[in-house]
């Protein structure tokens, strides 16, 4: 078994990228393991940006540990999907200190450990990085619905047009890393990639 990581802003479509790479069960599987960090840690809401920051890298540097420790005692050609890696912290904590919701200092520690975590893990990742119009008109229409309110609620200043682009420019500088796929929609030309990127690459 190996592990892929679905990277992306929030609302490009990881979730049902993900939902389609599992209607495949023979060659994919959902990594279970997830903390629900809205809904399972009240006290987020009165976390600083900067602690946000530090406890998500940490969480996505063990979720990908134990992803890996987990494909390395299964012996099968199955492919284990998780939601999200560390470049997604690497993105998220430079816009906080381009808003300057983190200092210099914080963010060069964040940045540290995201790099050295990068170095253990050398993830293969998805990265899904849609038009920035696509994933705030989807975000809009997710708050319209109410189906994540305590979501929507704590993390309005995310889904701005601003907060978006600047995410969607962060995650092209990621493009050229080893080991990441990069494509913009989830639709069958994505999938097609994600297929034959996991033949040529991952399953080598």
């Amino acid at each position: 078994m190996k592990p892929i990581f679905i990277s992306g802003p929030h609302g490009c479509g990881k979730t049902t990228l993900i939902n389609k790479l599992l209607k495949d069960q023979i060659n994919f599987v959902l990594d279970d393991y997830k903390i629900d960090f809205v809904n399972d840690l009240a006290s987020i809401s009165i976390m600083t940006v900067y602690e946000e920051c530090l406890l998500r890298i940490y969480h996505r540097f063990y979720t990908a540990e134990q992803a890996i420790l987990k494909c390395k005692n299964t012996s099968d050609n199955k492919i284990l999907v998780v939601d999200r890696s560390i470049y997604d912290s690497l993105v998220y904590n430079k816009v906080e200190y381009i808003l300057g919701k983190i200092t210099k200092s914080q963010y060069d520690n964040l940045t540290e450990i995201a790099d050295n975590g990068l170095k253990v893990i050398k993830p293969y990742t998805v990265i899904l990085n849609p038009n920035p119009d696509i994933v705030v008109d989807y975000l809009e229409k997710r708050q319209v619905s109410g189906t994540r309110k305590d979501r929507d609620k704590l993390c309005a200043r995310e889904d701005t047009h601003e907060y978006i682009n600047m995410m969607n420019a962060e995650y092209v500088k990621l493009y050229t890393e080893e080991n990441v796929l990069v494509i913009d929609n989830k639709e069958i030309d994505g999938m097609n990639k994600v297929y034959k990127w996991i033949s040529a690459e991952v399953l080598l």
